[in-house]
């Protein structure tokens, strides 16, 4: 994939001649996504209150397994801040395509939300619980200061993972085109096992948003406390999977914890759940693995699929009985060298 930088006023024209040459597989312009984060509430971080992890059955399942440092997660975001005491043992190294380096430090305060609510370190005496607790996160950062996400730096992040291994990702950003650029780099990351979880954002539509809509992407809608569908979730044919998306309580950029709502926890917290799967059973497939998530998930709307759950909300403890029947506890381990990438790629 090549990014050209061309002058506005004669951006189609060039669009055109390129596309003419018959030189490439696609042109097309870089759109922008944004995280959509709902609303974001700071409280009392001493008032625990994770009333989601109940919702989806958490503590049985981790009667079962409590997920493994060896499934790594990508968290295509903002950065995530590495010295919160709920992450600091969490996170492997990751890479920056904003500023085409190695920091990928929280730049807007929304990766880390992400990142905790997936998987902060849990048993530990402090702060909250995550979904999958043993999981490692690697943050590629795509979105900026300015909560601005590039499509193409998101299609690099998504190589990037798949490229050291990682067989699950989050995005919980979004843009309301579609993209060829998006699609080819979700189908490079299935082709290598991986299964990309994405948030269905929070525009209250049935319109697609990407890359949650691309072909092969686990879209992730917001369920409330009540199990209905939150009043700020997308829905549509294009939705996959539901997961809780209100008053999800999670680490801050900076340290401390806040209240957030939105799409943006819903995927995490189903992506939290396919961890935990994946560390019960690594031998499964992504296809094996979405299959598995879709048939446990509770159907809280019209019987069958629907255009506001997909086909249900996530329910990690019928997930792992289904794989896992045997109780496993992970040891917890600090990160792993071997973990490290050798060389990082260059922005064009």
């Amino acid at each position: 994939m090549h990014v050209v930088d061309v002058p506005e006023a004669s951006s189609e024209a060039i669009l055109q001649s390129l596309r003419q040459t018959g030189l490439f597989q696609y042109v097309e312009r870089d759109h922008y996504a944004h995280t959509g984060s709902a609303s974001e509430t700071p409280n009392d971080p001493s008032y625990l209150s994770q009333w989601y992890l109940q919702k989806i059955a958490g503590p049985t399942a981790w009667t079962l397994n409590t997920g493994s440092p060896s499934v790594v997660v990508a968290v295509i975001d903002s950065g995530v801040y590495a010295h919160h005491p709920d992450l600091e043992t969490k996170i492997v190294a990751g890479w920056s395509f904003v500023a085409s380096n190695g920091d990928t430090s929280d730049v807007y305060g929304h990766g880390t939300a992400v990142a905790g609510t997936l998987g902060a370190a849990t048993n530990n005496g402090i702060g909250v619980a995550g979904v999958s607790w043993g999981s490692l996160i690697m943050p590629l950062v795509v979105v900026d200061s300015n909560n601005y996400a590039a499509y193409s730096d998101i299609a690099a992040a998504i190589q990037y993972a798949a490229d050291r291994g990682v067989r699950i990702m989050n995005i919980s950003v979004g843009g309301t085109d579609s993209s060829s650029a998006l699609q080819s780099a979700v189908d490079y990351a299935w082709n290598k096992g991986a299964l990309i979880f994405a948030s269905a954002m929070n525009a209250s539509t049935s319109a697609p948003y990407y890359p949650a809509a691309c072909k092969h992407v686990v879209a992730v809608s917001a369920s409330d406390n009540n199990d209905k569908l939150a009043a700020f979730s997308n829905f549509g044919n294009w939705i996959t999977l539901a997961a809780p998306g209100t008053n999800i309580l999670t680490t801050m950029n900076g340290g401390g914890y806040g209240y957030w709502n939105g799409t943006s926890f819903s995927s995490p917290i189903a992506a939290g759940v396919a961890a935990l799967i994946l560390a019960a059973n690594p031998k499964l497939t992504n296809q094996e693995l979405l299959g598995v998530l879709t048939a446990t998930a509770d159907d809280i709307g019209a019987p069958g699929f629907d255009s506001s759950f997909g086909w249900g909300r996530v329910n990690a403890a019928r997930a792992l009985a289904a794989v896992a029947p045997l109780p496993v506890t992970q040891p917890h381990k600090p990160r792993q060298p071997g973990l490290e990438p050798t060389a990082f790629p260059h922005k064009p």
